[in-house]
C-alpha cells in the first residue's frame, strides 16, 4: 500500500486541505497559462470584453441550493448583448437534462441544451474508439459507482448497491457522484482496487463544492484517497481536462450560429484548479468569481500567488 500523507476526513475539508488535495494532482493536469490578473468590481462590468460565455454552476450560479446573487441579472444582459451562454459543470451522478431541469425550477433562463457536463465528457470518450482515453471495450462491463446516481447507458454497467458480486465482475469503474458516499464504501472500492487494479474513470474531477456553510466532499477528493491506497489506471473527465471544454465550445458556437473566437470567450469560475486552470489551457480568457464559491471567506490573492494559476480577470461578484 502506499505511504502518504492522510487526507482529512469529508466532513473537515477546509479550503488549505482542498487546494492541497488539487495541488497533489497538478501533474496529471495541463499546464497553466499566464493570466493577465485584472481586477474589476463585477463580471457585468467586462461583459463587452466577451462575445461567449462558459459559466460553471456550483459557486457561479448556485451554492448549495440558493442562487448567486446577480446570476439573473447577467444572464438577462448577456441575452440582450447576444453572447451566448453555456453551463460547463463537473457533474457525473446525474444527465446533463437534470440540471437544466433545476435551473427552469429557479426560473433562470438556461436552456436544457446550453448545460454540458463533465459526465457527457466521459459518455463522448467512451463512445468513442479513436480517443486516447476510449479504452473500454464495449464487452468490458463497467461497474457505476455512487451511491446516488443513474448509471451509465454503456453496455454492459453494473449498478453499485444493487448488483450481487458487483466488485467482483466489474472490469471497470466509472466513478460518477458521491452523494451518500460514505467510509464504508470508500473501504469497500479501495480494498477492491488493491485486490485487483483496474481502470477507473472519474466523471467529476472536483474535490469539494461550496455548500452553505461547508464544502462537500466531491468524487476528487475521493479518488485521491483511493489513489493513496492502490495503483491503478485513472482516467479524469471534466474541468480543468481539454475533452469537456472542447465540448463546451462546440455547444456555445451552436447556439451563437457562428464560430467564435476563443480569444473573445470567457470561462467563469469560482475555483483555480478546474475553471482557471482548464480555461486557460484551452485558450479562452478567464474569470475568477471570488465573492460566492471556494474563495467566498478570503484567500484567492494568496492561492493564485501560490499555485501560479492566474486568472485573465478577478472580480467578487456578478454585478
Amino acid at each position: 500500500m502506499k505511504t502518504q500523507h492522510k487526507l482529512p476526513a469529508p466532513t473537515a475539508l477546509d479550503l488549505p486541505a482542498v487546494i492541497d488535495i488539487y495541488e497533489s494532482q497538478r501533474p496529471m493536469m495541463p499546464d497553466a497559462a499566464a493570466g493577465a490578473g485584472r481586477q474589476r468590481h463585477s463580471l457585468i462590468d467586462i461583459l463587452d470584453e466577451f462575445d461567449g460565455l462558459i459559466l460553471d454552476g456550483f459557486g457561479v450560479i448556485n451554492v448549495g441550493d440558493g442562487l448567486v446573487p446577480g446570476i439573473e441579472a447577467l444572464l438577462q444582459r448577456a441575452a440582450a448583448q447576444n453572447i451566448p451562454v453555456v453551463v460547463l459543470t463537473n457533474g457525473g451522478s446525474f444527465e446533463s437534462s437534470q440540471a437544466a431541469a433545476k435551473y427552469a425550477k429557479w426560473q433562470l433562463p438556461i436552456a436544457a441544451d446550453a448545460v454540458v457536463s463533465s459526465r457527457d465528457a466521459l459518455i463522448a470518450a467512451l463512445g468513442d474508439t479513436a480517443s486516447p482515453d476510449g479504452v473500454v471495450p464495449v464487452t468490458d462491463v463497467m461497474g457505476c459507482l455512487g451511491a446516488v446516481v443513474t448509471p451509465l447507458a454503456h453496455a454492459p454497467t453494473l449498478a453499485y448497491g444493487q448488483t450481487a458480486d458487483f466488485w467482483q465482475q466489474s472490469d471497470a469503474f466509472a466513478l460518477l457522484g458521491a452523494i451518500d458516499w460514505t467510509e464504508g464504501d470508500q473501504a469497500d472500492f479501495e480494498s477492491a482496487l488493491i485486490a485487483r487494479p483496474r481502470p477507473v474513470f472519474v466523471a467529476n474531477p472536483d474535490v469539494a463544492a461550496p455548500q452553505i456553510g461547508q464544502f462537500s466532499a466531491e468524487p476528487g477528493y475521493w479518488m485521491a484517497r483511493a489513489m493513496q491506497a492502490a495503483d491503478m489506471p485513472v482516467y479524469w473527465y471534466g474541468k480543468p481536462y481539454r475533452p469537456a471544454f472542447d465540448l463546451a465550445l462546440q455547444r456555445l458556437h451552436q447556439l451563437a450560429g457562428r464560430k467564435l473566437d476563443t480569444r473573445r470567450v470567457a470561462m467563469v469560475g469560482d475555483s483555480l484548479h478546474t475553471d482557471i486552470l482548464g480555461g486557460g489551457a484551452a485558450g479562452l480568457q478567464t474569470v475568477l468569481i471570488t465573492d460566492a464559491g471556494l474563495f467566498r471567506d478570503g484567500g484567492a490573492t494568496h492561492y493564485i500567488a501560490a499555485s501560479g494559476i492566474q486568472p485573465d480577470w478577478i472580480v467578487p461578484g456578478l454585478i
